[in-house]
C-alpha cells in the first residue's frame, strides 16, 4: 500500500512524511566505494534492520546517518519532512539520531543492561 493510501485510509487529510528518508546516499574513502546511491524511508512506528555481509557497508550507513561521516555530494537526509544536516553529529543527535553500535567485548559478568550502558 502506498503512503498516500495509507494516509488516505487513515482519514488524515494532510501528507504524512516518512519520519526518516536517506536519498541517494553514497560514501567513498580514497578508491574504495563504500555506498553507492542507498536510499531508505522509514515511516512512524516501523522497525527496520540493516542486514547483510561483513564490508556491505552497513556501518557506514548508519555513520552517514549519525553525522559521523560525511556523505559524498548528491544524496539528502530528511527527518519528518526536513533537510537534516550532514556530517554533523551533534545537529544529528539534536534531530533525534542516535545510534548504538556494535560491541563484540561483552562483559560476561554484567546484565544485558549494564553492557549496552
Amino acid at each position: 500500500m502506498s503512503a498516500q493510501a495509507r494516509t488516505e485510509t487513515a482519514g488524515m487529510g494532510a501528507e504524512r512524511h516518512p519520519v526518516l528518508e536517506m536519498r541517494h546516499i553514497s560514501k567513498t574513502f580514497g578508491a574504495i566505494r563504500a555506498l553507492q546511491d542507498v536510499s531508505l524511508t522509514v515511516q512512524a512506528g516501523e522497525l527496520h534492520a540493516l542486514m547483510g555481509e561483513n564490508g556491505a557497508g552497513k556501518s557506514t550507513l548508519m555513520k552517514v546517518l549519525s553525522g559521523a561521516y560525511r556523505p559524498d555530494p548528491g544524496g539528502e537526509i530528511l527527518i519528518d519532512g526536513m533537510p537534516a544536516a550532514t556530517g554533523d553529529p551533534i545537529k544529528a543527535r539534536a534531530s533525534g539520531v542516535a545510534v548504538i553500535y556494535q560491541e563484540l567485548s561483552l562483559a560476561p559478568n554484567l546484565t544485558v543492561a549494564q553492557n549496552i550502558f
